[in-house]
């Protein structure tokens, strides 16, 4: 009888932060795979609940104090009981901890497992190395993401596939008051999101001081997929918020994520290279905030990035080259707002839409 049983183990719990992954585990669950997620606790995140039969969650407490068993002991002691009572077809590492904790388990036991590669691996990092390389396969988000890892490691032909990190909820065509109704926004004003994490890595402070220069009837959403209160950067920024900011600061599901986002006119997707170096030039479809705005209908504001000219191509959203052109691409848009929202969608079935993936994963890798 096939083993049809899969693990999946997340250092820490942010899996509504990684959509592709969630989108491979419900698609694998609805195939018949058994999937146990073997992640911490972290107040910080939602718990997810699935609501699928064939899919189970194991928490481990996150350490607390002195001389308790560090967490990621606790995770590698699940795997193994884990191990040894469903014997996985496959472990698959969600982050880059996990990965590292999955090559240590790959000395011990006889397992295979799959690097899940959420972000762009630090190159000098012997640890991330050896997860890479060891893995049975690597589950990336594009061919410039792909193109790095050949340049940096010895991967082989054919170990790598693609899985743009979309969610698995459908294409959103309706327009929603998500977000008005939440943070008691007129609905005469028009609402440019800034969807994800919040720091100096997505140049957050300048975003919002550009919104001087905007037109009257625009206001910026910041809505965070984590929890930041205890921020010093949004501190900060709440220190010194106009009235043309406005913060969402509690983390949703995917669902109702589908509807904040398609409360928005406008998405923006800015990056610093200067404090994300090649993780910026060559982010590709690893950013997960232009997945949702495109599946919504939603042009994008975005900076311009050799890995991202495609929202050009497909002419659904403009690139910027500073913060304070936001403003004049905003009135570019507004232009033809029909077209740019057609061309978003389509650039969503086109190139993002996870189903054109999904199918050649399973191939790949399940039914070899």
């Amino acid at each position: 009888m096939e083993n049809r049983n899969i693990v999946v183990l997340l250092r820490v719990p942010f899996l509504d932060k990684i959509p592709s992954l969630k989108t491979l585990i419900i698609y694998l669950s609805k195939r018949g795979y058994h999937i146990t997620i073997v992640t911490s606790y972290d107040e910080m995140y939602p718990q997810f609940d699935f609501q699928l039969d064939n899919i189970s969650i194991c928490l481990v407490k996150q350490r607390s104090k002195t001389f308790e068993v560090p967490t990621s002991m606790k995770l590698m002691l699940k795997s193994i009981f884990i191990w040894c009572k469903k014997r996985p077809k496959f472990f698959i590492g969600g982050d880059c901890l996990a990965n590292i904790l999955l090559f240590r388990l790959s000395k011990l036991l006889p397992i295979k497992y799959i690097n899940f590669l959420l972000e762009y691996p630090d190159i000098s990092s012997s640890k991330e190395t050896r997860s890479l390389e060891e893995a049975s396969y690597i589950i990336t988000h594009d061919q410039w993401h792909s193109r790095f890892l050949q340049e940096h490691y010895k991967i082989g032909i054919g170990k790598s596939l693609f899985l743009p990190n979309a969610s698995y909820t459908p294409m959103c065509y309706e327009k929603e008051n998500y977000l008005y109704r939440e943070l008691n926004i007129p609905m005469d004003k028009k609402i440019i999101l800034h969807s994800g994490g919040l720091g100096k890595w997505f140049l957050c402070k300048e975003l919002a001081c550009s919104t001087g220069s905007w037109p009257d009837n625009f206001v910026l959403v910041f809505h965070t997929s984590h929890i930041v209160d205890s921020s010093p950067y949004y501190k900060e920024m709440i220190d010194n918020i106009s009235e043309k900011v406005h913060f969402s600061v509690r983390p949703v599901s995917n669902e109702v994520l589908d509807k904040l986002v398609a409360s928005a006119y406008i998405g923006i997707a800015l990056y610093s290279v200067s404090e994300l170096g090649y993780r910026a030039l060559y982010m590709g479809l690893a950013a997960g905030k232009i997945g949702n705005y495109l599946k919504c209908g939603i042009p994008v504001i975005a900076s311009d990035l050799p890995s991202l000219s495609y929202i050009e191509d497909y002419k659904c959203g403009v690139l910027v080259t500073d913060v304070n052109q936001v403003g004049e691409a905003i009135l570019s848009i507004q232009e033809d707002y029909e077209l740019y929202s057609k061309n978003a969608r389509k650039c969503y079935q086109e190139l993002w839409n996870p189903d054109r993936y999904l199918a050649e994963i399973e191939k790949k890798i399940f039914r070899s």
